[in-house]
């Protein structure tokens, strides 16, 4: 099989992680010669590939909206490219996922979900990329109030529990005080319109308060509205450390903007992450595994918990140790050289993770699928 066309329906128009993928994996392999037409979004307003008579198509969607018997009579392939962050897909899911030819998924994390949720069609790991031209070491600082002479530790999430904002916040509050020259800036957002950032740091400041700390804190700045590209770039070259105790990742990509952006990242050793973070360009933090629901009755949860999503019997996600985050953060404010030579060796495994090669891996897997 020599050539096929594509069609690609995904999130195109998103500004999240998974528009952002949509949109790179689609120029990936237009890169590699496909011919690929898209539904929506800015790459080609439904723009018809022409070409070859083989036709693929690609769903970036979730699995319960493709009809994948009807879209087979249309297509000669039909393939889903998703990800998952627990250790089981969730049930909604599992009587669609053996009807697609394929399954795209970006670490070994998901395979080993998939397979372990019973999925018996072929399961492809076709990585996330980073751009390592724009976010590269050299990116201008983005200028924030109080961080000059301070070690500063970078955050960037959605407001949501699997992130684990509590535990970040409480091993920053417990680990550093006021005397200490540090602070921590988080990037965040919400997911509904009441969800702003006025609402996300009265989360936070109500939080501190139940923690009943009785010392001054160090500074901790957060960010609940969009930035602009350079400045999203200018953050992540403003930390000398990125932090973040995720409970479950596919991927992870702020993690990878962060390493191409030449600074060490301080992370949960558990999830789609650890297909590309590691003792040299990293801090790994110690987990556990627990059932999801037990985290989100704790009253130290402040984020949307999506429950119905990840709380199903027997599902499982890492809980960060509160210690050996605080720990790993104190080691990385300790060594400032040891995040330097952790930071050039993130940038160096960055430059390996590119979406040329994510382009080049999808297209030759759908080459042997035909």
């Amino acid at each position: 099989m020599k050539s096929y066309r594509c069609e690609w329906r995904g999130p195109l128009g998103l500004i999240s992680g998974l528009g952002i993928a949509s949109r790179a994996y689609v120029r990936a392999l237009r890169r590699q010669g496909v011919p690929v037409s898209v539904r929506s979004g800015s790459l080609g307003v439904n723009r018809q590939a022409q070409g070859p008579a083989k036709k693929v198509l690609i769903c970036h969607t979730l699995p319960y909206r493709v009809h994948a018997a009807a879209e087979k009579r249309r297509y000669d392939r039909v393939i889903l490219n998703t990800v998952w962050e627990t250790t089981r897909i969730p049930m909604r899911w599992k009587p669609h996922m053996n009807k697609f030819d394929a399954i795209f998924v970006p670490s070994r994390h998901n395979k080993e979900a998939l397979r372990r949720s019973g999925v018996k069609v072929p399961v492809h790991i076709v990585p996330h990329g980073v751009d390592t031209r724009q976010y590269n070491p050299g990116n201008p600082k983005l200028r924030i109030s109080g961080a000059q002479g301070r070690f500063v530790f970078v955050s960037v999430f959605g407001f949501q529990h699997r992130k684990n904002p509590e535990t970040l916040l409480r091993a920053y509050w417990e680990e550093f005080s006021a005397s200490d020259p540090v602070m921590l800036v988080i990037k965040t957002s919400g997911y509904a319109a009441y969800e702003t950032e006025a609402w996300i740091k009265a989360r936070i400041r109500h939080y501190k308060e139940r923690l009943r700390l009785g010392r001054q804190t160090a500074p901790v700045k957060v960010i609940g509205r969009s930035l602009a590209p350079g400045q999203l770039r200018g953050l992540y070259t403003l930390g000398n450390a990125f932090v973040l105790p995720t409970r479950g990742e596919g991927v992870g990509l702020p993690f990878l903007e962060a390493m191409a952006s030449g600074i060490p990242v301080i992370a949960t050793g558990w999830g789609g992450h650890m297909d590309f973070l590691n003792s040299r360009n990293s801090f790994p933090v110690s987990y556990q595994l627990r059932n999801p629901a037990i985290s989100m009755n704790s009253p130290h949860a402040i984020a949307r918990s999506f429950r119905s999503l990840f709380a199903e019997k027997g599902q499982l996600w890492a809980e960060a140790e509160l210690s050996s985050l605080k720990r790993q953060m104190r080691k990385a404010y300790e060594n400032p050289g040891l995040c330097r030579s952790k930071g050039q060796q993130a940038r160096q495994d960055a430059l390996k993770q590119s979406w040329n090669r994510s382009g080049q891996i999808m297209n030759r897997v759908i080459r042997e699928l035909l």
